[in-house]
């Protein structure tokens, strides 16, 4: 594995490489990081396909843009950022909001992208979407007793219970905390996006994942009541945090999709 920072034109881009073969780009969700998908990349390597994992915007090591972006500005970058390492062509994989953007990019840059997998797609109603946008802005400050990181440590285990590791709790905990004060941006660039037209718009193949355990496998119908001809493939059990935790039975789930 790699560690790399590309110049684009909204900031520094930090992402992460691992093996050589057919280029998959990797988008992870918000807050997280490229380290989301640590635990895949050597069997992805293996399989022989290379790994290609930026950290968004504001999130994990690349730089904090001062205002919201758009799902539409984060995909801009990814052209860039591949120019950068001289790669034309990816199949691109996108979870939760990575899955906006990486539906963005398919849409924008369609000679660019070879394939798309999306697992957790935030297919919101509008309704939805104006919940979650009056819900964003988390206090985060830290406090003297520490009581800001229980806080979120018995939010997240009030969300996933026994069905996610430690681990995958930490990593979220410590996430959360790096991207600081404006942790919500990306939350809000995709409760903004209209993600249904986008969807209708694509011309690649596509493969949608999902777990049973996903707080958002409740819109799976929604996706195939837009693209029938889309494929699905259903996972059970898990958490938010599956690919983490469950990295073989993951990448079991699409690695025949990518060979075809």
């Amino acid at each position: 594995m790699r560690k790399h920072y590309a110049e684009t034109s909204l900031g520094q881009v930090h992402y992460l490489t691992c093996g050589e073969g057919e280029p998959l780009l990797m988008l992870h969700m918000t807050p997280q990081s490229s380290l989301q998908f640590l635990h895949t990349f050597e069997q992805l390597n293996t399989l022989g396909y290379q790994v290609i994992a930026p950290d968004t915007l504001g999130y994990g090591m690349s730089d904090k843009p001062d205002d919201p972006l758009t799902i539409e500005e984060y995909a801009s970058v990814i052209p860039e950022l591949l120019e950068q390492i001289n790669v034309d062509k990816v199949t691109v994989l996108g979870h939760h909001t990575g899955a906006s953007i990486a539906c963005e990019f398919a849409k924008s840059y369609p000679n660019k992208v070879k394939k798309i997998i999306l697992h957790g797609v935030p297919l919101y109603t509008e309704e939805e979407k104006n919940e979650r946008m009056d819900n964003l802005k988390a206090d985060l400050s830290p406090k003297k007793d520490g009581t800001h990181l229980l806080d979120y440590w018995n939010w997240i285990q009030s969300r996933v219970g026994d069905r996610a590791s430690l681990e995958s709790c930490h990593m979220s905990l410590l996430h959360v905390f790096l991207a600081g004060e404006n942790e919500w941006f990306c939350h809000h660039a995709a409760f903004a996006y209209n993600l249904e037209q986008t969807i209708l718009e694509l011309e690649q193949p596509c493969l949608v994942i999902t777990n049973t355990g996903d707080p958002l496998h409740y819109i799976v119908p929604r996706v195939k009541n837009l693209r029938e001809d889309f494929n699905y493939n259903e996972i059970e059990g898990g958490s938010v945090f599956i690919i983490r935790d469950k990295p073989t039975q993951w990448v079991e789930s699409f690695i025949d999709f990518l060979k075809q």
